[in-house]
């Protein structure tokens, strides 16, 4: 099955990666604006869920997964995840991901082209995806499924 992005998504894509954001993605303007924005997401309040993803809870993996989702996911999902980004607002807001670890992994690799997301399993393997999982499970408010 061949997957074409949609024209913004691709635009998207192009311009983050002309613009060479050093591995920062495309959160901010500066290295300033983008230490701002980590500090505003980790002084957010978040609630300890439950999990069945294998690197939950690995203060390692949540570094890599923090790096991994601040290079490839900030450009939609916003620096603070919660689907604001500098584009707007259209992404999903993943402090209030429902849908469990397993289906996360499935919608990371496999996109919803319904919703523009490409599939990312060209870039990310298992063990990343797990990575960003356990960055994004730190993030989760009151509600959140990751089991």
């Amino acid at each position: 099955m061949t997957f074409k992005l949609g024209p913004w998504c691709a635009t998207l894509i192009a311009v983050t990666t002309l613009l060479g954001s050093g591995g920062r993605g495309f959160s901010a303007e500066t290295p300033e604006a983008d230490k701002a924005a980590e500090e505003q997401t980790e002084a957010m309040p978040h609630v300890v869920v439950e999990s069945s993803n294998p690197m939950s809870g690995n203060p390692d993996a949540i570094l890599a997964g923090k790096q991994l989702y601040f290079k490839w996911c900030t450009a939609c999902h916003g620096p603070k995840a919660d689907g604001v980004s500098r584009f707007g607002s259209y992404a999903a807001d993943l402090r209030h991901f429902w849908r469990g670890y397993k289906e996360f992994v499935v919608l990371v690799k496999n996109g919803r082209p319904e919703k523009q997301m490409p599939p990312w399993r060209e870039v990310l393997d298992e063990t990343q995806i797990a990575q960003v999982g356990a960055f994004l499970e730190t993030l989760s408010v009151e509600g959140a499924v990751w089991k």
